[in-house]
This record gives structure tokens, C-alpha cells and sequence, in this order.
């Protein structure tokens, strides 16, 4: 929707905060802005723009276990409270954004936490692994989902553009693994076949396949419960005394369609923002110009005074855009809509014993890469490391044992204690 009646509107509001629980001490601040954006008639999109963490808040329905794994996350958290606070306060400028684009997708609203975990909310973020912005999406995962890269413009940074990649991976993703949205997440960080090889593993040792009971990277297995914690801290923040922001509509993200290109520092310039901050929410620019998509991204509150600079020099070709009305860029599946409710309720009662049980079991084993070499048999492989020709079938998914060729690589379970 173009945000008609720009100039008929001009609302004093209250910049974003933290909002105090009750047990908290201190006062707050008021910060007055002004805006010029008109709100739409409807709950949802109001329910979003006046509160998007209360609206998050209050669509959480899952019961967290009472595990070490979540405990030891969530102790993290509380002792870096100020950290915790800061990076969830740099979420207001997208929030608004993904929330409503989860919401409209009939997805768990609470998957804009992993932004939170991925990239504290920094679409500059780069990570070792080359994972970039928000979603820190990895180069062979933007190949898969058309994200073309060149000189001037990475679309991983592009708020637009990594959100909806990342929700369509994570619908993919929970798709793939039967509406297990634990399963989806372990996949988001380590792969998708990290966790299917994990499973097949625990599968050929007669063990559940669920999450808790799986044998992942470290970081996946402390991902997923960091989650989790996340999401109960930010359901019981009262009682944990962390503060949730207070954000304002006026502060978020809207678009300009612009007609040419032209670089951030004059786009800068003519809104009164600096060229630090325009390059946060416009960092898919990788060289301060705009040019490839022809869009920016500025806050609200800065967008009337841009308009009428951009208009008298003709480089705008549209109104200003409000990021709620534009319209989910879905890629089309075989499989049905995902579960709106993040629930991992069939796993609350897992225990400490049990994940301990099944930590215990996977030290009992060995995972090794064996090379193929001439000569090599499917038997004679089973036999030299006392493993059966089934399970060597299983581990790697072979279906013609005739096929093995010389280099080729086996996965191989080897029991501990075994030569």
C-alpha cells in the first residue's frame, strides 16, 4: 500500500524504549518524534505497528523443557542481561517488517528471534563461514534461492530480500522434516543434511529421532536450546527482569522506489540522517550507491522531507511504501503450509537422564570418512571395521553395491573400543 494522505498526518509519538518490568528500577525517557504515516484498518497490522514484541509476546504457545541444555543458555543470557537488551533493542527498525511477514505467511511469529541469534540484529554481519545480514545467509543457500550478488548490491543484506529467502527456507526446512519446528531450526544452522545424516545414524542404533536425541555440531546443539531460552525469557521477561523494547512505528523501515542511481551520502544529506545509520538499514549497497534494485530503505519519520528533496529532482518513481503492505514473495512447494505454533510439546517431558543417555550412547561411537580404493567391496570394508554391509548401506544410502568406485567416500560408524 502507498502511504496516501502523507502530508495530512503529522502525529507526535514516543521513540522506542526499553519497556521497564515491574522490577525494575529507574525511569525512562520519553523520546518525541514526529511521522507523517498513516495507519491501516486492520487488528493484526495494528496489533504490529502499536507493540510488535507484545504482539510476539503473546502468540507464544510452547512449553519449554526443563532441561540442562535450555538452563545453561538461559543462565548466559540473564548474566549478560545489558548485551541481551541492547542487541534486541537494534531489532526496531525491521521487526515490524518480518513479524508481519511471518504473520501473513501463517508462520510462528517467534521465528524473528533468529535474527536475534544469527546476527544480533546487524545486517552488516558477516560471519566466518561467510554467512551475511540479518538472516546470515550462506552463498550456496542465496544461489538456491536466486539472491544474485555483483559489485554493488548483495541481496543477503537487503532486508526485503533475505527475509523472504529466509522464510521460505525455513518453511522448506520445516516441511522437510514433518513439521518439526526443532528439527527446522538444528537444519537452519547446520544444514539440512547434517541433520538427515544424524538421523539415520540414530535410526540404524534403534534411538529417537526428535532433537534432544540427536548427536549435531556443538553450535547447533547449544542453537537450538539458545533459542528456546530466548523464547522463554522473552514470554516471562517480568520475571527474569529483562526489559523488552517499546518500539515506535514512526522508527521503522519504508521504501522508496527510486528512478536512478545515486549515492547514500547525498541521500543522507537531503534526509537528515546520518550516513552511518542510512547504511545499516541500506548495507545490501556495498558501495554507498544505490543501484541494482533502485530501492531504499529509511525510517519512517525521516521519509516526508527525503520525498519532496527526491521529488523536485525527480528520482522518486513512486509514493513512499509501507513494508506491512508489501505482499510475501512465496516460492511454490509440493508440501502443505507450515504449523503456525512453534510447539515442541510432545518433547517437554524430556529429561536430563535421557539426553544424558543418549549423550553417553553417541561417545560410544566413532564416525569416520573412508576413501574408496581399488579393489574395495562393500564386504571386505564391513569386515576390516567390524560393522555390517547393512548399516554401511543405511550410513550412505547406497542402493547398487556393485557401484563402488575407486575415491568415493563411505561414511562408517565405528564402535569405541573397536580395531
Amino acid at each position: 500500500m502507498r502511504i496516501a494522505l502523507l502530508l495530512l498526518l503529522t502525529i507526535l509519538i514516543s521513540g522506542c524504549q526499553n519497556t521497564q518490568s515491574p522490577n525494575t528500577l529507574g525511569s525512562v525517557t520519553q523520546k518525541r518524534v514526529k511521522t507523517n504515516v498513516t495507519i491501516a484498518d486492520n487488528s493484526n497490522y495494528t496489533l504490529i505497528t502499536q507493540d510488535p514484541w507484545s504482539f510476539i509476546q503473546n502468540q507464544l504457545q510452547i512449553k519449554i523443557p526443563d532441561n540442562k541444555r535450555i538452563m545453561i543458555e538461559k543462565d548466559k543470557i540473564i548474566k549478560n542481561k545489558n548485551s541481551f537488551e541492547t542487541n534486541i533493542l537494534r531489532s526496531e527498525p525491521y521487526i515490524y517488517y518480518i513479524v508481519n511477514q511471518l504473520n501473513e505467511r501463517n508462520m510462528p511469529v517467534e521465528l524473528a528471534l533468529i535474527p536475534l541469534i544469527e546476527s544480533a540484529y546487524d545486517p552488516l554481519a558477516t560471519s566466518y563461514a561467510k554467512a551475511a545480514g540479518l538472516w546470515q545467509i550462506v552463498p550456496i543457500t542465496a544461489k538456491q534461492y536466486g539472491l544474485t550478488k555483483n559489485n554493488w548490491y548483495d541481496p543477503r543484506r537487503d532486508l526485503i530480500e533475505s527475509t523472504d529467502t529466509a522464510i521460505n527456507l525455513l518453511q522448506y526446512l520445516n516441511q522437510r522434516f514433518d513439521g518439526d519446528w526443532l528439527l527446522t531450526l538444528a537444519a537452519y544452522n547446520a544444514g539440512e543434511g547434517r541433520v538427515q545424516k544424524a538421523i539415520t545414524w540414530n535410526k540404524s542404533k534403534g534411538l529417537p529421532t526428535n532433537f534432544w536425541a540427536l548427536n549435531l555440531p556443538k553450535e547447533t546443539m547449544q542453537y537450538v536450546p539458545k533459542f528456546l531460552a530466548i523464547t522463554n525469557i522473552i514470554r516471562h521477561n517480568d520475571q527474569y527482569r529483562i526489559s523488552l523494547p517499546n518500539c515506535v512505528y514512526a522508527n521503522s523501515l519504508v521504501k522508496f522506489d527510486l528512478s536512478e542511481q545515486i549515492s547514500l551520502d547525498k541521500i543522507a544529506d537531503y534526509a537528515g540522517i546520518s550516513l552511518d545509520e542510512l547504511l545499516e538499514y541500506n548495507a545490501a549497497y556495498t558501495k554507498k550507491v544505490v543501484k541494482g534494485p533502485y530501492h531504499l530503505f529509511i525510517p519512517a519519520n525521516y521519509a516526508p522531507a527525503l520525498y519532496t528533496k527526491l521529488s523536485a529532482s525527480h528520482l522518486v518513481s513512486s509514493d513512499i511504501i509501507d513494508l506491512l503492505q508489501v505482499q510475501p514473495n512465496t516460492i511454490e512447494t509440493k508440501y502443505t503450509n507450515a504449523d503456525p505454533n512453534l510447539t515442541n510439546n510432545k518433547y517437554v517431558k524430556i529429561t536430563d537422564r535421557e539426553i544424558n543417555y543418549y549423550e553417553k550412547e553417541h561417545k560410544r561411537y566413532s564416525q569416520i570418512i573412508y576413501r574408496v580404493k581399488s579393489g574395495d567391496n562393500l564386504y571386505l570394508i564391513a569386515k576390516n571395521h567390524k560393522v555390517s554391509v547393512s548399516d554401511l548401506l543405511q550410513w550412505n544410502k547406497i542402493q547398487n553395491s556393485n557401484k563402488l568406485k575407486p575415491g568415493e567416500k563411505l561414511t562408517i560408524n565405528i564402535k569405541n573400543g573397536s580395531s
